[in-house]
């Protein structure tokens, strides 16, 4: 059994000195309730796994940076799982809003108490960070209530109590579609990748002759930048470069000797395959030069196309409009970012997650047993001062009646 003190002393100090957000949350960074709840657990010999683990979440937790992940791995004991449903934080109660395999649950059902206590209870004694933002409408209840055993369910004013299940883990599989729908051409887009390439070269006259495009990127929390480039004709109001999109985009990277030990040690690992091992060997070098340096100033990684290439706006004069919710992340970030600055867009739904901030995740394996990833890159547009997520032009607060009408392509529909 790993010994925890020294465990969450080598967290705290990986966020202090390695993670590339602790300047945006050191203000209220204050480890010292987690020390104390670990120690005097140890000293009660009541400090378990599930204990520390729901410790060093919450502690993450309060830096709202969803890119920092504290997970427990599989063994013969824990296999990752899922309570099968998603919430939503309306009001005083936790909405159901996304139901899967937990089937006695259905969506607008409301959670009014978690282990017996009113959800007031924790709102009001717990940190509100540690549900990623202190704005209801943005909190992530789902690790929380992973940790839970029982929840009163309001089902048509009746309570129900039912005790959470464990469902495996799975893949959730991304999917792209394309649809004319009363003149729009509609592209929801899950994942920004090659198949978003092929989707959007395939329907290339429609998006062209269709009187709106809308862009959904609601369900999108992954991607490649390089992949975003076959939608900047539908974003941009005139010719630009691709160095000019890419202006801005700059990194800073933190590159102490610790980061640059642990992705030294990641890479190392992919060194047998002898098609990769020149490409790794190069990057090894390439760290082991800027090992200590500290921050250095980059820009994205190569997008694979001539940097001068210019890009040119289709119908630049029809509107586009770009849908994004509180989970929309990564390199949809991105595009949205550059959609907000362009004349013939218009941003609607709700703030995204603020993920796209920071990058370049390196993953640290203690004892087998836990695995923290963090971010070493944060970009450098980005000041405290400001969200995390990209805004929208239209906000639209969430509520149950989404389950029945897509309230938000419909005010796309209609911008």
């Amino acid at each position: 059994m790993p010994r925890y003190d020294q465990l969450f002393q080598e967290i705290v100090h990986t966020l202090k000195e390695d993670y590339a957000g602790f300047v945006m949350c050191q203000d209220h960074h204050d480890p010292r309730p987690y020390v104390h709840t670990i120690g005097t657990a140890f000293m009660q010999k009541t400090l378990n796994e599930d204990l520390f683990f729901r410790q060093v979440n919450q502690y993450l937790a309060e830096t709202t940076d969803r890119n920092l992940r504290f997970q427990r791995r599989p063994d013969s004991d824990y296999q990752p799982f899922t309570n099968g449903f998603f919430t939503r934080r309306t009001g005083a109660v936790l909405t159901i809003s996304e139901v899967r395999e937990e089937d006695r649950l259905q969506p607008k059902d409301e959670i009014v108490a978690i282990n017996g206590q009113p959800l007031s209870f924790y709102t009001e004694t717990l940190n509100k960070k540690i549900f990623y933002a202190e704005e209801k409408e943005r909190q992530l209840w789902t690790g929380f209530l992973k940790m839970a055993d029982r929840i009163s369910v309001r089902r048509n004013g009746q309570i129900h109590e039912l005790t959470l299940r464990r469902f495996p883990k799975r893949e959730i599989v991304k999917t792209n579609t394309f649809a004319i729908e009363e003149g729009c051409a509609v592209l929801r887009i899950e994942r920004i990748d090659e198949t978003l390439e092929a989707l959007v070269t395939a329907h290339q006259a429609a998006l062209a002759e269709a009187q709106k495009v809308i862009l959904d990127l609601r369900h999108c929390e992954e991607g490649w930048e390089s992949s975003m480039l076959c939608l900047l004709p539908y974003i941009l109001d005139h010719p630009m470069s691709i160095a000019e999109v890419m202006e801005g985009q700059g990194l800073l990277t933190h590159y102490t000797e610790k980061n640059c030990r642990r992705r030294i040690e990641q890479l190392e690992a992919m060194k047998s395959d002898p098609q990769l091992e020149p490409m790794i060997s190069e990057m090894i070098e390439e760290l082991e030069a800027k090992a200590g340096l500290g921050w250095i100033l980059e820009t994205e990684a190569d997008w694979g196309v001539d940097e001068e290439e210019l890009i040119h706006p289709v119908n630049a004069e029809r509107k586009t409009v770009v849908i994004l919710d509180f989970l929309t992340a990564g390199a949809a970030e991105e595009l949205a970012e550059l959609a907000s600055q362009s004349a013939r867009c218009t941003l609607v739904g709700r703030m995204s997650s603020g993920r796209y901030q920071t990058c370049n995740l390196i993953s640290v394996v203690f004892d087998d047993q836990f695995q923290l990833d963090y971010p070493i890159s944060r970009r450098k547009a980005w000041n405290k001062d400001q969200p995390r997520g990209v805004r929208c032009d239209i906000e639209l607060a969430w509520t149950p009646q989404e389950w029945d009408e897509d309230l938000l392509m419909e005010a796309a529909k209609t911008v």
